[in-house]
């Protein structure tokens, strides 16, 4: 009788043993799960806010004409907000390892690519530039040549939009804007 409460009271203790240790796997599991959901949420939120930067120029947006009357238009940017995209787009495409930056990619709007291109259609030359590639020195003369635009004696600020971007599928991020004269 002795050796079987014995027997009973190992099964127990073997039982208590076995339980604590599937809480332990199972909790481990959980915090896991509930970890790498967590970090999910954390890289889209970054993702997120890095395409922010670029696509607030994208889209539709209420305008006003010189009546006052507003209407529907694309939501308009000046020469100073593309060359601070392109100096992002810049910094972004050196810290991914583009180092040869006179040579862009051809196929930026792939998939694939995370090497990033901000293109300016111009409408008086008629010729695009990828302004990623550009030193300083060709972004002040880029933004001396469409800042303003001189009409019957007043100079009115020139604005662009945006007419094309791409977001490469693997990455989520941007990774092309196109913008032409307004």
């Amino acid at each position: 009788m002795e050796n079987a409460s014995k027997a009973l009271i190992m099964i127990a203790e073997v039982l208590v043993g076995i339980m604590i240790v599937s809480i332990g796997v199972y909790l481990f599991s959980e915090m896991g799960k509930y970890s790498a959901n967590t970090t999910k949420q954390i890289e889209d939120t970054q993702i997120a806010q890095f395409n922010e930067q670029f696509l607030q120029y994208t889209g539709m947006t209420t305008l006003y004409d010189d009546a006052g009357m507003p209407y529907q238009g694309p939501v308009p940017c000046t020469i100073h907000d593309i060359v601070g995209l392109a100096n992002l787009a810049k910094q972004t495409n050196i810290d991914n390892g583009f180092v040869d930056l006179e040579d862009p990619p051809e196929t930026s709007t792939s998939d694939n690519n995370a090497y990033i291109q901000i293109t300016l259609k111009s409408s008086v030359t008629g010729k695009e530039e990828h302004l990623e590639t550009l030193t300083e020195d060709e972004l002040i003369d880029l933004i001396k040549a469409n800042d303003t635009l001189i009409t019957a004696g007043t100079a009115d600020i020139r604005y662009f939009q945006c007419d094309d971007y791409h977001i490469a599928q693997n990455a989520k991020t941007v990774n092309y804007m196109s913008f032409t004269d307004m």
